[in-house]
């Protein structure tokens, strides 16, 4: 596996900070530039620092001890001991916590576990759920926009005692009855205005009347338009929260894509944990029978050369090696439990007692990277990066909100009307509506300015110290992630310095038991020193055996975290990031 690295990749990383500021509006432009020229500097001085590392190729220095080992003998000693050597091995563990004696084994690649669990996953169920509910945060905040049908009737009726006048057949009390219907769509504006569209139909009756007639019909139909000029005009102010809800959208698929990375790297963690504890339990098993074999040889030569001291010796390393295998055997449970929890899979519930048996062997092919493209990678494709960089656009929106509620207030409103009148009913009113002989127009403005303002301007001042602490979590991001790439570059090479160290102390401790057994075949004296030297050397190997699995594992999963570090952990699983991405329903 090998990833290449381009020394201008700054330029790229730059660039691509450039696209994801986006661009603003005239009135906003030099703070932008502001805030696009200190993103830059910051990620350029760091890529820059990286620029002179070369491209690293994992390599092992040769062993001291393996050098006096030919190609022959190494061939010799992999078939009695290390992973090669289990192949035909098969399983010996106790009872399980269901007294079942026969265990069912359901064996399992690594990329078909992944797959089980970015579909069944419940923790990622749940994270699905989060951009599915901000997404009702958007239409909300859409619907503000959404025209509104209204009507609203009024009916009164008055019967009102007044006093004797002068007027001829005005004099008694005064009866009225008022119908009035109000019909009407209303809809606000993304420029921060409201326009009325609205209809009134009338019915007056009076007795008596100072008109020929005591029953009247009024009709009009309006349109009215209010717009603010200054505090609160302008699409970019009204449609703030549309675009929070979008960018909060964003952020909670950033976060969904962290936690299927996250979920990839525990699936193949806790893979390579149940694969060493299966091997754990290979290991021990054999030490085991080399114990059990050794105390047999030794029973019937009590009496000739072997002390009964030394006997129980061994009979005491037997029953300790017997509980440490079932102790082993007891992590292959808890490690198969801990791997089912996160595959969440119908065929293999976690209430069963089937033991998973990884199909995949852990890989110890050398990586090639270098540290500029695995920086520069980190920077574009981290879910975090990205999420940082939208939590500085919400900032920069809700400052401009501020910034436009410093205005002072000056709200203009104009409506036109067309009046109809009459007498036999509404349809007579509305009839002369089409004539436009009778038109109202009226304008209004309405002026408000704080004095002093203070309210508007400390809360402008919190937006900003607000931006600005956002532009500083960015760089502190970014620096968190620079640091992680480079951990996981240093456990990378670490854990695989560690397979050949530990491999050839594995080799060692095969070669010095072999020497052994060749010296009691040959007839060596059974002296208690000469058996518990054979014993100590049984031990460890058994030891270099799993140190060497322990390598290789740590390797692997020190591949994944790598890959993680850089955000490109999907891809490199073949996975597509959706938020419906292997949805089981």
């Amino acid at each position: 596996m090998r990833i290449r690295g381009d020394r201008n990749s700054v330029l790229v990383a730059t660039s691509l900070v450039t696209i994801m500021i986006g661009c603003a509006g005239p009135l906003y432009r030099s703070t932008e530039e502001q805030l696009r020229e200190s993103l830059i500097s910051s990620h350029a001085a760091q890529l820059q620092a990286a620029a002179s590392s070369p491209i690293i190729k994992l390599t092992r220095k040769p062993s001291i001890v393996e050098a006096d080992i030919t190609a022959e003998r190494r061939r010799e000693l992999d078939e009695i001991s290390g992973m090669a050597a289990y192949d035909q091995q098969t399983f010996n563990l106790a009872q399980d916590v269901l007294s079942i004696d026969q265990t069912k084994v359901s064996r399992l690649n690594l990329q078909e576990a992944i797959a089980v669990a970015v579909k069944n996953n419940l923790d990622l169920q749940i994270a699905r759920l989060a951009p599915a509910m901000i997404q009702t945060r958007i239409t909300q905040a859409e619907a503000v926009f959404d025209a509104l049908f209204f009507t609203q009737a009024d009916y009164s009726k008055l019967d009102t005692p007044q006093p004797s006048g002068f007027i001829p057949g005005l004099v008694g009390n005064t009866q009225s009855e008022d119908l009035n219907l109000s019909t009407g769509i209303r809809k606000d504006l993304t420029s921060g205005g409201r326009i009325t569209f609205q209809t009134n139909a009338e019915r007056r009756h009076s007795v008596p009347s100072i008109f020929a007639v005591n029953t009247l019909y009024n009709a009009d139909l309006l349109v009215t338009l209010e717009q603010p000029l200054l505090r609160g005009f302008g699409a970019d102010v009204n449609r703030a929260n549309i675009v929070l809800g979008e960018n909060a959208h964003r952020t909670e698929r950033e976060n969904l894509r962290q936690n299927m990375i996250d979920l990839v790297a525990q699936v193949e963690e806790a893979y390579w944990n149940l694969f060493f504890a299966q091997h754990q339990v290979l290991v021990l098993s054999r030490r085991l029978d080399r114990t059990t074999r050794d105390r047999s040889r030794l029973k019937p030569r009590i009496k000739v050369d072997v002390k009964p001291a030394t006997l129980t010796e061994v009979s005491a390393r037997v029953e300790q090696q017997r509980a440490d295998l079932v102790r082993a055997g007891q992590q292959i449970y808890l490690a198969t439990d801990a791997l089912k929890r996160l595959l969440n899979s119908r065929n293999l519930p976690l209430a069963d007692e089937t033991l998973i048996r990884p199909d995949d062997q852990p890989v110890e092919a050398p990586l090639s990277f270098s540290l500029l493209d695995a920086i520069t990678t980190a920077l574009r494709h981290r879910p975090e990066m990205n999420a940082a960089l939208l939590d500085i656009k919400d900032a920069s929106i809700r400052q401009r909100v501020a910034d436009n509620n410093r205005l002072p207030l000056l709200n203009v409103a104009a409506t036109a009307t067309t009046n109809g009148l009459g007498f036999d009913g509404a349809d007579d009113a509305y009839s002369e509506l089409d004539e436009f002989d009778f038109i109202d127009y009226m304008v209004s403005a309405r002026f408000e300015w704080p004095i002093g303002n203070r309210q508007a301007e400390a809360f402008y001042a919190q937006r900003r110290l607000e931006r600005q602490a956002s532009v500083l979590a960015y760089q502190r991001q970014a620096q968190d992630v620079l640091q992680e790439v480079k951990d996981a570059i240093r456990e990378v090479r670490t854990s695989y310095e560690l397979i050949g160290a530990t491999r050839a102390a594995r080799r060692a401790a095969a070669d010095s038991l072999r020497s052994l057994e060749a010296e009691q075949q040959a007839g060596a004296a059974l002296t208690p020193e000469f058996i518990n030297l054979k014993l100590d050397r049984q031990d460890a190997l058994a030891n270099t055996e799993l140190q060497e699995v322990q390598a290789l594992v740590d390797y692997n999963n020190a591949i994944a975290r790598f890959y993680q570090a850089q955000g490109t952990l999907l891809d490199r699983n073949n996975i597509t990031f959706t938020e419906d991405s292997g949805r089981p329903y």
